[in-house]
């Protein structure tokens, strides 16, 4: 029998001889994906019956001890990365068969590269680059530096949720190579800032740089500077002011571009001084130009039970898609709508004009599509979370939340807005499960607790819990619908 071990990779295809070989309790399955530093391969993990990505590196770094080093040092440094926004890794190591891997969570989505073959809608481009600078906050704090920001390396899972991908590779790569020459720094020259294009010292500022490139090329369908070579366009990088022409010829407004402009300005100290001001200044910017980020809604091609596990359904069971909003021609439900010309929001109760798609007061889209997914029901009426906030400018009110998903954060973007400043841009979320209602922490900075207990999973609530989400202290309450 023929052996499946794997061989050091080389050519294409040998490359394609790996499918269907096993890398210890990986086996492959699909190569996904090739570039200049590594080839990902898709591969099924049989014990934890899932799929992963693998991405294997050239066999002659394996070759080099400076390399072997840095690698493991590097890749422990990033595992240990914990947010919402950032890949997932599951092992690395040098193999036993002179490669090096790293096996990574597997997202289906593929990457931000392949939406851009056109410039995309303001609120959608904001939106994607606002998850990349959550993802490189939180590395940014934890002393990493990623060093190769571009859209290659942004995955998209269906519902549209970003992470950042191969954090660190590029610094152990330019650990073991000898880098003297202009243009010649591991990254990619289009995005990359002047200082890392001219081989100097690099810091958190160099990626907010190459994220304001990113954003730039979300927004135009473009990158600012290109050339036949790297070196050209690294000079223009270090030259040429930005082209605000391309971001004014496609209607950005001018908020917008006024932040691509200080990401992306020529010395580092000119620039956004962390990750968090440019998550700040691209909110802002949103609020000043009247737009809002893109909010996304569960569907379900047909009605089903609710699902028994106690985590939110993935998107591959449950797809998240842009549900546009309209009155279906008489089919007002009174239990929803006022009389006349006014409509009653469902999560706020507040009155709003029937033509508005989004309630004034709280947010909510006020076409109440959310009630489809409420198909948990006790004497024939719906299960419902009620939050009642007892601190705050809006203590004493109360809001009623579907039995779907609900994220919960400061800023725009989430289903559920608390301003205070204790609470993160995406502290936590709120959803219904096998008659029980869990909450759950996405890596917020001042945590969320139920009655005094900061929680580390999702937990089970009970009518008349008392939650912080930071300083903000909410109740908990079951209700029920009409």
């Amino acid at each position: 029998m023929q052996s499946d071990k794997i061989s050091p990779p080389g050519n294409s295809d040998e490359l394609d001889s790996l499918i269907g070989k096993s890398l210890g309790q990986f086996r492959i399955v699909e190569r996904i994906g090739s570039g200049g530093m590594a080839t990902v391969f898709k591969a099924y993990q049989p014990t934890l019956d899932r799929y992963v990505a693998i991405k294997v590196l050239p066999a002659y770094h394996a070759q080099d001890p400076v390399f072997v080093k840095r690698f493991v040092q590097e890749a422990r440094s990033v595992a240990k990365l914990a947010h919402p926004n950032i890949v997932q890794i599951h092992d690395f190591g040098p193999g036993e068969d002179d490669f090096t891997f790293i096996v990574m969570e597997y997202v289906d989505g593929g990457t931000l590269k392949d939406r851009l073959n056109t410039a995309l809608p303001v609120p959608e481009a904001v939106d994607y680059v606002v998850q990349a600078a959550e993802g490189l906050n939180c590395a940014h704090l934890n002393g990493i530096v990623h060093r190769d920001v571009k859209p290659a390396n942004m995955l998209l899972r269906k519902d549209r949720h970003l992470l950042l991908s191969d954090f660190g590779i590029a610094k152990i790569l330019e650990g073991s190579m000898q880098l003297t020459h202009v243009g010649t720094g591991i990254g990619t020259p289009q995005y990359m800032s002047p200082e890392q294009g001219t081989g100097q010292a690099v810091d958190r500022r160099s990626d907010l740089y190459s994220l304001g490139i990113v954003l730039f090329h979300c927004l135009t369908g473009r990158v600012p500077f290109a050339a036949d070579n790297p070196l050209s366009i690294t000079i223009k990088h270090v030259n040429e002011p930005l082209p605000v022409a391309m971001l004014t010829a496609e209607g950005v407004p001018v908020p917008i571009i006024q932040v691509v402009q200080k990401m992306t300005e020529k010395k580092a100290s000119d620039r956004y001084q962390s990750a968090e001001e440019v998550i700040d200044a691209l909110t802002s910017a949103l609020v000043a130009s009247h737009l809002s980020m893109p909010r996304l809604y569960r569907a379900s091609i047909s009605p089903v039970a609710p699902p028994a596990e106690t985590r939110p359904r993935s998107s591959k069971d449950t797809p998240y898609v842009d549900v546009p909003y309209s009155n279906p021609p008489g089919q007002s439900d009174p239990s929803s709508f006022g009389y006349d010309d006014k409509v009653t929001c469902f999560r706020c109760g507040a009155l709003n004009v029937r033509s508005r798609r989004y309630c004034m007061s709280c947010g909510e889209e006020l076409s109440n599509r959310r009630s489809a997914r409420d198909m948990y029901l006790v004497n024939g009426r719906p299960v419902l979370a009620r939050l009642t906030l007892q601190s705050g400018p809006l203590k004493g009110r109360s809001y009623r939340f579907h039995q779907d998903m609900t994220t919960i954060g400061r800023t725009n973007g989430n289903d559920f807005i608390l301003s205070g400043r204790s609470v993160s841009r995406r502290h936590a979320r709120l959803w219904f499960a096998d008659g029980k209602w869990y909450l759950e922490d996405v890596g917020s900075s001042n945590g969320t607790l139920v009655n005094g207990a900061r929680i580390l999973q999702p937990t089970a609530l009970n009518d008349g819990d008392v939650i912080n989400f930071g300083d903000e202290i909410v109740v908990f309450g079951v209700t029920y619908g009409a």
